[in-house]
């Protein structure tokens, strides 16, 4: 099974690129599930979700037929602690994504480790979060963001591997400035990210909001999509990819250009355009 999707769904630049004009903000989950059967929560890295949060998931997941969410593990355990915060996974795991996982709206969760986890120092403390992890139960993926995990700049270190398939933990393929696109099997599912190509913006030091969003201002051809379409055909299990080009809705229309590349038509239609979406048949067509 292959599932695509986007990094997150509620950007207010979407409005009139993608959703409809005047389509109210609490009707555009509804309105993305028409076309994408996943998304990627990236909000539960900033703030743990509340109950209510989780059962309102749960709900909107349970009116678009088989719809699922992937989540990122909280920021806590991944930068704040540096993978020592051991607790507050656990309660992420039992208030959040057991509740999901039962009601059948749990994809993946991603752990993208903060690039100041390095290795070695660090190989420990992830093989440690892991084992108390229900690895068994939960699809986990692993992005790595330093290349201190890498060995001659290009393939992942045998070491880091071995504790991912350890715990058939997938490592997360990314297509992005930051690291190499590495595709290693380590899990029984496989997760791809793509943040676009803009190293001179990405690794930039301007820290404003603008510049923040710029860096992921970026739309993939169908010939820079090819390789990826091609190499899913050898990864393992549910294969499910995010885009997180999300500037001007360059996700929307990217994640629905790989999907078409991937298999057959997708049942539902986009609509014809209408006044801010002229362009909009045009725009998944490329």
């Amino acid at each position: 099974m292959i599932r695509v999707g986007t990094s997150g769904w509620s950007y207010d630049d979407w409005a009139g690129a993608f959703y409809p004009p005047g389509l109210p903000k609490q009707a555009w989950l509804s309105y993305y599930g028409r076309y994408f059967h996943t998304t990627e929560i990236n909000s539960s890295f900033y703030t743990f979700p509340a109950p209510l949060v989780v059962q309102e998931w749960i709900r909107k997941a349970s009116s678009l037929n088989g719809f699922e969410f992937s989540l990122k593990m909280p920021g806590k355990v991944t930068h704040d602690s540096l993978l020592l915060d051991v607790q507050t996974a656990l309660d992420f795991e039992a208030k959040v994504l057991s509740p999901l996982k039962a009601a059948g709206a749990l994809g993946a969760v991603l752990l993208q480790i903060s690039p100041y986890v390095r290795y070695p120092d660090h190989l420990d403390r992830l093989e440690a979060l892991l084992e108390t992890l229900d690895t068994t139960a939960i699809d986990y993926a692993v992005e790595l963001r330093h290349s201190s995990w890498l060995q001659n700049k290009k393939e992942v270190i045998p070491d880091v591997l071995a504790v991912l398939r350890k715990f058939e933990v997938a490592l997360c393929a990314i297509d992005g400035p930051s690291m190499p696109a590495i595709i290693e099997n380590t899990g029984r599912h496989s997760y791809l990210r793509f943040h676009g190509r803009n190293p001179d913006l990405w690794f930039s030091k301007k820290a404003d909001s603008e510049g923040r969003m710029n860096r992921y201002d970026y739309s993939y051809t169908r010939e820079q999509l090819q390789p990826w379409a091609t190499a899913i055909e050898a990864m393992p299990g549910t294969i499910r990819a995010y885009f997180n080009n999300h500037p001007r809705a360059n996700a929307v229309k990217n994640a629905k250009l790989f999907e078409t590349m991937l298999g057959p038509e997708p049942e539902e239609t986009m609509p014809l355009p209408t006044q801010r979406q002229t362009g909009l048949l045009r725009f998944f067509d490329e």
